[in-house]
Parts: C-alpha cells; sequence; structure tokens
C-alpha cells in the first residue's frame, strides 16, 4: 500500500511541479529572447541613425567638399555614395557587424542587394510609412539579426538623381530623374546574432538546472514528509485492519501522542475503540453460538433424515409423473391415428352403393394396415411392459445369420419399394452358427431396417449387413444409411422410450418411440449393445452386437 500511495502522490505533485517549471523556462527564454531582439533593434538603429547622419553630412557639403579655396568648383569625388560604402566597409572590416547601402537599381554591383534586402526594399516600396524592417536570418552560414531602414531622395541629392532623366551628372553616371521623397536604397547593417543566442541558451540551460534542483528538492521534501506523516501511519492502520479483519480483536494501532490530534490520529482511536467493541461483541456472540450450535444440531440432523427421505419420495414422484406423462401423450396420438383411419374406411364400405371394387379393395387394405399397426403397438406397450416387470428372457437356440439378413429383407422390400429407396441387405460367409433368441433379434433388425427407410428420402440408400468383429468375439449387425441424419443432443435421448427425433411428440413420421427402447432392451437380453454414429446430413449407422456364443452340438 505504501508504495502505491506513495507513487499516487508523487505523480500528480511531479507533474505540476515539472509544468510550472517548463512554462516558467518556457516564458523566462520568450523574455530573454524578445529582451536580445529589442537590444539588437536598438543597436541597430542607433548605428543606422549615425551612418545617415554622415550620408546627409556629406550630402549637405558637397559644394563645400568640391569648391577650392579660390573658388573654383572642382569635384573630387567624395560623394555621400562612396563615403558611405568606404565607411561601412572599414566598419565591417573592424568588427563582426556589416553595413551596406544597397539599391535595386545599383550604379555598382557590390551595391546589389540580397534576399533579406530585396524583400525590404519591397517592403519599404509598398509601405512608404515603413521605418525599418527588420528579422533573423543567415550570412555565410552564420546566424545574423538583419536590420535595414530606407534612404529617400532629398534636395542635396537631385544633382546626381533628379531630372533630366539620362544626363549625366558628376559621377559619370546617368541621372534616374527622382523626385523628393523617392526611395533610392537601404541601409543594410547585420549583428552577428551567436552570441545572443549563445547566452539565451546558457540562461535557459542555467534555468533549467536550477528548476530540476527546486524540483528534486521539493519531490525528496514531499516523498520524506508523505512517508512519515501519511504513508506509515496508514500502513499501521491498514495492517491492525488486516489482523482484526482476520479475527484477532485483541489487535490495536499504536498512535504517538504528536500525531493523536490529526485525522489520521483520530483514525487509528477510532479503529481502536472499534475493535474493543467488536471483541466484546464476539465474546458474547461465541457464548451464544455454542448454545445455539448444540440446539441446532440436533434439529438438523432430523431435517437431514426426513429431507433425504421427501427427496427419493419426490423423485420416485417425479419418474412416475414423467412415465406417465409420456404414456398417455404417445398413445393419444399413436392409438388414435389408426383407429380414426380404420374408422373412415368402415364408414366408406358401409356405403356400398357408392363404391366400386377397387376403392373396397383399397378400403379393405387400409384397414388392414392400421390393424396391423395398432396390434404392432399394442404389442410394443406389452412387450415393454413384460421386459420391466423382468417376464421376458432371451430364447437362446442355433441362429444362422443368413436365415435373419433373408428375413430381414422380405420384411423390408415392400417399405423400400414404396419409400423409393435402394435397400442391400448381405451377410459375411465369416458368421458361423451361433446362440441367440432368433426373433427377437430380428425385431432389432426390422425396427432398425423400417427406421433407417422411414428417415432417407427417395433416392437414397439403406444397407444392412452381417460380419463378426476383428477378435472374433461378436456376431455384429450394421445397418446404414444416408438419411437425414440424428443430431448430437438427440443421440443421447434416442433410445429412451417415447423419443424419438427432435426429442417431443410432434415429429414429422409416425410411431409409438418405442421401437428403439425396445431394440436396446432385447440387444441387452444378449448381454449386447447397440452403438450409433450418425451426423446431420449425411446418415446414419446403427450397429447392433451380440456376443459371438458358438453353440454346443455334443460333438466330440
Amino acid at each position: 500500500m505504501g508504495k502505491n500511495l506513495e507513487l499516487r502522490l508523487a505523480v500528480p505533485t511531479t507533474i505540476a511541479i515539472s509544468l510550472l517549471l517548463v512554462i516558467s523556462i518556457v516564458s523566462d527564454a520568450w523574455l530573454q529572447a524578445r529582451q536580445a531582439e529589442e537590444t539588437l533593434t536598438e543597436q541597430a538603429y542607433i548605428l543606422s541613425q549615425e551612418m545617415q547622419s554622415m550620408w546627409d553630412f556629406i550630402s549637405v557639403n558637397q559644394e563645400l567638399i568640391n569648391t577650392d579655396g579660390d573658388g573654383t568648383y572642382t569635384f573630387k569625388g567624395l560623394h555621400c555614395s562612396i563615403v558611405g560604402t568606404s565607411v561601412g566597409a572599414l566598419f565591417s572590416h573592424r568588427t563582426d557587424y556589416v553595413i551596406r547601402y544597397v539599391s535595386d537599381n545599383p550604379r555598382n554591383p557590390k551595391n546589389a542587394p540580397d534576399a533579406f534586402e530585396t524583400e525590404a526594399i519591397g517592403e519599404f516600396r509598398s509601405n512608404t510609412n515603413l521605418g525599418e524592417y527588420y528579422s533573423f536570418g543567415t550570412m555565410n552560414d552564420e546566424s545574423y539579426y538583419r536590420y535595414s531602414v530606407p534612404l529617400k531622395m532629398q534636395s542635396a541629392c537631385a544633382e546626381c538623381h533628379g531630372d533630366p532623366v539620362g544626363e549625366i551628372d558628376v559621377t559619370g553616371f546617368p541621372k534616374e530623374g527622382l523626385q523628393s521623397g523617392d526611395l533610392v536604397g537601404i541601409a543594410s547593417i547585420s549583428i552577428p546574432a551567436k552570441p545572443y543566442e549563445d547566452n539565451l541558451l546558457e540562461q535557459i540551460l542555467l534555468r533549467s538546472l536550477l528548476s530540476f534542483a527546486v524540483l528534486a528538492a521539493c519531490l525528496l521534501t514531499i516523498r520524506r514528509v508523505t512517508k512519515r506523516r501519511v504513508i506509515k501511519p496508514l500502513g499501521a492502520i491498514a495492517s491492525a485492519v488486516q489482523s482484526i479483519g482476520g479475527g484477532n480483536l485483541e489487535t490495536r494501532i499504536e498512535v504517538e501522542p504528536p500525531a493523536s490530534e490529526d485525522e489520521i490520529g483520530s483514525l487509528s482511536t477510532c479503529i481502536n475503540d472499534m475493535a474493543g467493541e467488536l471483541h466484546s461483541l464476539h465474546e458474547d456472540l461465541e457464548r451464544l453460538v455454542r448454545v445455539r450450535t448444540e440446539q441446532l444440531a440436533d434439529a438438523n440432523t432430523t431435517l437431514t433424515n426426513q429431507a433425504r427421505e421427501l427427496e427419493a419420495m419426490n423423485d420416485r414422484l417425479r419418474e412416475n409423473d414423467l412415465y406417465k406423462s409420456h404414456f398417455f401423450t404417445m398413445m393419444s396420438h399413436e392409438l388414435r391415428t389408426p383407429i380414426t383411419a380404420i374408422r373412415a374406411y368402415v364408414d366408406i364400405l358401409d356405403d356400398v352403393d357408392e363404391i366400386d371394387d377397387a376403392a373396397r379393395h383399397n378400403a379393405v387394405n387400409a384397414i388392414r394396415s392400421n390393424t396391423q399397426a395398432l396390434t404392432k403397438l399394442v404389442d410394443n406397450i406389452l412387450d415393454s411392459a413384460r421386459i420391466e416387470a423382468g417376464a421376458v428372457k432371451a430364447e437362446m437356440d442355433v441362429v444362422d445369420a443368413n436365415d435373419i439378413m433373408n428375413e430381414l429383407a422380405k420384411t423390408l422390400d415392400s417399405l423400400a419399394l414404396d419409400k423409393g429407396v435402394s435397400l442391400t441387405v448381405a451377410s459375411s460367409k465369416e458368421v458361423p452358427l451361433f446362440l441367440a433368441d432368433e426373433e427377437k433379434l430380428l425385431h432389432i433388425l426390422v425396427n432398425l431396417g423400417s427406421n433407417a427407410i422411414k428417415y432417407t428420402p427417395a433416392g437414397g440408400h439403406v444397407n444392412a449387413s452381417a460380419f463378426l468383429n476383428a477378435e472374433k468375439t461378436m456376431v455384429c449387425f450394421e445397418v446404414a444409411d444416408d438419411g437425414v441424419g440424428i443430431s448430437k443432443e438427440d443421440q443421447r435421448l434416442i433410445f429412451d422410450k417415447f423419443i424419438q427425433g427432435e426429442g417431443s411428440v410432434a415429429r414429422p413420421v409416425s410411431g409409438s418411440g418405442l421401437g428403439l427402447t425396445l431394440a436396446k432392451e432385447y440387444a441387452e437380453l444378449h448381454n449386447g449393445d447397440i452403438l450409433l454414429q450418425s451426423e446431420m446430413g449425411t446418415g446414419s449407422t446403427f450397429t447392433v452386437r451380440i456376443p459371438f456364443e458358438a453353440p454346443d452340438f455334443g460333438l466330440e
């Protein structure tokens, strides 16, 4: 708990302090950069004014410079452009500063503007009220602060740059025809920015180190205080509560006097009081529990015995109710069907005036068929009842598998023909004579075969075969079809009484649901069983396995 609580306290505190420190560092860096920019701008402005003053001085004193002592005018070649460019070059040579006088229509190619200066000239031309233009940039892969001010046409400049256009002035260049106030060029001042950037970076690093030192000190202080004043007392409370919860009600929390007045101390005192009350209540309850336990033990024994008897009776009642429910449901359905058909055909035969011989023959056959079905149903019910009563036993006699399969073919041929199903019946020659109840064995196979035909659509196939298993210990009879198949769920219930596919009375084919149950019971009378393999849509295979018992003919 201590580490989790310490982490929960440290994380938000660290995040909050870190954010404040980052905001402080960023704002300080921004202020430092702003201050550096203002300093550079002020330096550049002062320098530009000094250069502008020198330019104006030379321009105004051209007459004096070019007039000899005798009053003769002789052009000395010391005009403002030459002086400004020369002084700027000398200043640039002696310092890291770069001072240039440039124009977008220079008389000297050395005065052609670079990219920044071209941009500055464009800004001054588009905005005649703009007094300065500056930005940070690079020169010769070095960082510089670039500053420029406009140089405008004055009256003293008209001699070289005024009208008429194209006239050669005293310097040997054609005049441009500029008017007073027109932009002649700009004074470009470039100051190295690296010292300022290095200083700014140094300030940021120093501030960052100090900030992280403050952060570490704060975190260390918070950790020590929370561990001593919060985590350790809470850990003691947690351990005490866990011990009390485990049943040790004599546990108490030690509270130091200075800490007894704060919230944690009050909580510890409350827990100690609660533990004392719980201890008293627990002792009282233990006494009551011992008395009640002795009283309830006798009652519980009696109730347990009665519950077992009631549960057994309920199980028997549920089984009886379920059996009766299935029985009456199935019998009401299965008995009503043939009886209704017989009654209908009897009514037809009763009307002798309106029935011909063919219809009478069909009615008689239908009555016979339904009578046989009714008889079979009653026989199945009686056989099932006799088996449950233990009155049926297997009459073991010598049986030939070929005879069994021939009788099966005779019984199923007509059913398969009516349904349009291909029937194949075969017996392996390896099956010798064996002991079995032929009637019950044939009943099993007829039931499986008729079911296979019943659940196989027209055009399908049903194959019945007899063979010995590989160990020659079992006589096996297999009935396979490619019909609708049986679901995994129904495979667990299909041998129960009154159950067919889908597990309910409402089903697509007729039958009492006793056939497979009787088949299973007859197989078990032989100490055998019936296996089922089936998948929905691919068909089913029933395999009857009867232990092979060779007949004793008394031969030596």
